[in-house]
């Protein structure tokens, strides 16, 4: 699997949830997909999913995360069950009766985990859909580079972190960020 089979994996589901403007409505994406989205306080973690006797369960940390994280953490933990991370190889921790938790650890937070990278292009791909993202710059920038101001607005329009943001638009080439 790879970051762009990630990324198209998320517009497909943007197109099965009819999710076509900004901000995208990750609960409404994850209600769709039959994920229920409990938020818990988790300790150290962001989010958890968890699946089951055929049902999958999302579970956000309620304590310490902003909105845009808390949005960004659904978003992610959509990407691990869409693209069946849950069901491959890995660290997994069981859980009784077959159920699995899929969390963040030490590869992942350093960025060389595999199924974290693809769950994060799915996130971005999901919450930011580069169609959007490209429309809504271009509305605020006719020539040159988009400038913090653009970043922020842009992030606002999306709810998502500006450092989000950033990241996504220096990934689809604009802005010379």
């Amino acid at each position: 699997m790879t970051a762009r089979y990630a990324r198209n994996e998320a517009t497909q589901v943007l197109q099965r949830c009819r999710q076509s403007s900004a901000p995208i409505d990750v609960k409404a994406v994850a209600r769709e997909l039959r994920l229920q989205v409990v938020e818990k306080p988790l300790g150290d973690a962001s989010g958890l999913l968890i699946t089951g006797d055929g049902r999958a369960l999302i579970c956000v940390n309620s304590v310490g995360e902003t909105p845009q994280r808390q949005r960004f953490t659904i978003a992610h933990e959509i990407g691990h069950y869409v693209l069946r991370h849950q069901f491959e190889k890995g660290e997994h921790v069981h859980v009784d009766r077959g159920n699995f938790i899929s969390a963040r650890n030490a590869r992942a937070s350093a960025g060389i985990d595999s199924k974290e990278i693809e769950a994060n292009q799915f996130a971005a791909a999901l919450l930011m859909p580069a169609q959007l993202v490209e429309a809504e710059a271009a509305k605020l920038v006719r020539d040159g580079p988009l400038l913090d101001q653009h970043v922020a607005m842009l992030a606002r329009t999306f709810d998502v972190s500006e450092q989000a943001m950033t990241i996504r638009l220096s990934s689809l080439g604009l802005g010379g960020l």
